[in-house]
């Protein structure tokens, strides 16, 4: 007797082929979602190459450029500083001034020329004897600061007033 093998259908029931469909539902999901995130990711890995890329090239320019700027910058003050060297300063002149000035004489007018070393001005006091020890302070200060001065253009005037001009040339260590 033989015995007769034949496979036997097994009746499968709902329960069990809903199971089966949502898990190939799932599994197709999973599968594209993982395929999809996979090449986002590789296109955002070369978008952020290429903009490392960028960044790196106009970082590269940007340094450069304000390397230039400096070096503008670095040139300007080096001329800058030859000139304020080799320049006479007028400021020697406001720190000796007080010095040579009779308090009882005003000045106004006052004009500078800094080549020549030359200032001009208008005077104005209440006396000819202010003038006398005006010119008596300025014989002092001959020695220190002055190497010469003027006076002209002595007026009285009917308010009993005194003006004059005053020239003086500074001696060259005052504008220094």
């Amino acid at each position: 007797m033989a015995i007769e093998i034949a496979p036997v259908k097994k009746d499968t029931g709902l329960k069990e082929t809903l199971i089966l469909i949502a898990a190939i539902i799932i599994l197709l999901i999973s599968s594209g979602t993982y395929f999809y995130l996979n090449s986002v990711a590789a296109q955002k890995d070369n978008e952020l190459g290429q903009a490392s890329n960028e960044l790196a090239t106009l970082a590269g320019a940007d340094v450069k450029a304000k390397e230039d700027e400096l070096k503008l910058a670095g040139k300007d003050i080096a001329d800058f500083k030859v000139l304020f060297e080799n320049n006479p300063k007028a400021s020697g002149f406001f720190t000796s001034f007080p010095r040579w000035t009779h308090p009882r004489v005003s000045y106004s007018g006052f004009t500078f020329d800094i080549p020549t070393r030359k200032v001009t001005m208008a005077g104005t006091t209440n006396g000819f004897q202010n003038i006398m020890q005006q010119i008596a302070i300025l014989k002092k200060e001959t020695a220190v600061s002055i190497e010469s001065y003027e006076i002209s253009n002595v007026n009285l005037s009917e308010t009993g007033l005194v003006t004059f001009n005053l020239d003086v040339i500074l001696k060259p260590e005052v504008t220094k």
